[in-house]
């Protein structure tokens, strides 16, 4: 299958007569953009600088199609874009790069040249959108991190009050805090979220950022949980889990060994919908190898664990998918069965685990596909805030 081949079916996107514009920087793969689309908002640009994130965008979206349908795609340097040129926008989206935050990075936070939060504000600025959301890693949360990430909201409350005419971050942030709340120009709220509550088989913590311009109504309600770690806990206790997957005894009872040492507040269950897990995802996908049209889902060679790295167990979701150093972190990509016997997850399996159509395109070398899904945006989380979104800019 080539490269330029692109996905042959997504689910038909609801009807919309007066949909919602949006205009993403960083797509990367195009999670945060397929997640807002199919939420109902129509893209005036899908813009990243790298090239083969681009190609991966246009494959999925030319022939045009359900939820990708007219995806103005454009390769561009950030920096470059005019925003002069794009008319009233009611969504801003990006996924800036995470590296400077990450904590498998340098740890050079703001002081990283991949930090590209200024541009996230310039546009912010610039094209005055009635809303924006913004992702990245939690990281910016955390103690290193956390004064230039209160600094970072502050600016978003009121982007035009920029730095220039204050010389020091230090007086510029002492002049946005002295603010008054009916005064900013935007309300902006945060909030960490987690893949595996909206429906993914993987383990994924991200830092969400909303914000909405200050003539809009408060409305924005944060959206419910669609699955429960709770209910995991109570399936992998009970029978119809195992009866499902047709597992024997001895299975049944290590995975119940191994769960018990996992905390579990005594609450009751807060959602009927249970964790998705490893072996449900490698059961609706098959074993690597298996369909021959799909490049993506090829078993592959030289899986190795080691400290730290020790794999994903069959019945819990999948540890955090990530980029690394060469695309390939180790035992993060990797599953163990239950012969304890491990193997490297497929393309397409992280591809899943994301959220991504089992026939989204995507680079035929593993490892830039895997550096692009590693960056990417969980599809199903980016779709559960988008409807959220779109509710209240809808009653707005």
């Amino acid at each position: 299958m080539a490269y330029a081949k692109a996905a042959a079916s997504l689910s038909a996107a609801a009807p919309n007569d007066n949909p919602l514009s949006c205009l993403e920087l960083f797509a990367g793969a195009g999670g945060l953009a397929l997640g807002l689309s199919r939420a109902g908002f129509v893209p005036q640009l899908v813009t990243d600088w790298d090239v083969r994130a681009c190609a991966t965008l246009r494959a999925n979206a030319d022939p045009p199609r359900s939820y990708t349908t007219n995806w103005p795609v454009r390769q561009q340097d950030v920096r470059r874009i005019k925003y002069a040129d794009f008319d009233s926008i009611d969504l801003l989206s990006a996924g800036a790069p995470c590296q400077p935050f990450s904590q498998a990075g340098l740890g050079l936070g703001h002081q990283d040249s991949r930090n590209m939060f200024s541009e996230v504000l310039r546009a912010v600025r610039q094209l005055r959108p009635r809303a924006f959301i913004l992702e990245n890693v939690r990281g910016l949360v955390f103690p290193r991190s956390r004064p230039y990430f209160d600094y970072l909201l502050a600016q978003l409350h009121s982007p035009s009050i920029t730095l220039g005419r204050y010389r020091t971050p230090e007086r510029h942030r002492q002049v946005l805090d002295a603010v008054a709340e009916a005064e900013r120009e935007y309300r902006v709220d945060w909030k960490l979220l987690n893949a595996a509550d909206f429906g993914l088989p993987q383990n994924r913590i991200r830092l969400v950022i909303v914000g909405f311009r200050i003539d809009q109504q408060d409305s924005f309600v944060w959206p419910e949980i669609s699955h429960s770690r709770v209910a995991l806990l109570d399936a992998l206790h009970g029978e119809e889990y195992w009866e499902h997957h047709q597992l024997p005894r001895r299975v049944r009872l290590a995975t119940r060994q191994s769960i018990a040492k996992k905390p579990c507040p005594c609450v009751p269950r807060d959602n009927p919908n249970r964790w998705l897990t490893v072996r449900d995802l490698t059961k609706r996908l098959g074993p690597p190898g298996k369909q021959a049209d799909d490049p993506w889902h090829m078993l592959v060679p030289g899986a190795r664990l080691y400290a730290k790295h020790s794999g994903s167990p069959l019945d819990w979701p999948a540890k955090t998918v990530k980029a690394g150093v060469h695309s390939c972190p180790g035992g993060e990509h990797i599953v163990v069965d239950d012969s304890g016997k491990h193997r490297y997850l497929s393309v397409r399996e992280c591809a899943s685990l994301q959220g991504f159509p089992e026939d989204y395109a995507l680079p035929e070398v593993r490892m830039h596909a895997m550096r692009q899904l590693g960056n990417a945006v969980p599809v199903n989380l980016a779709e559960a805030m988008g409807k959220q979104l779109a509710r209240t800019l809808t009653n707005g």
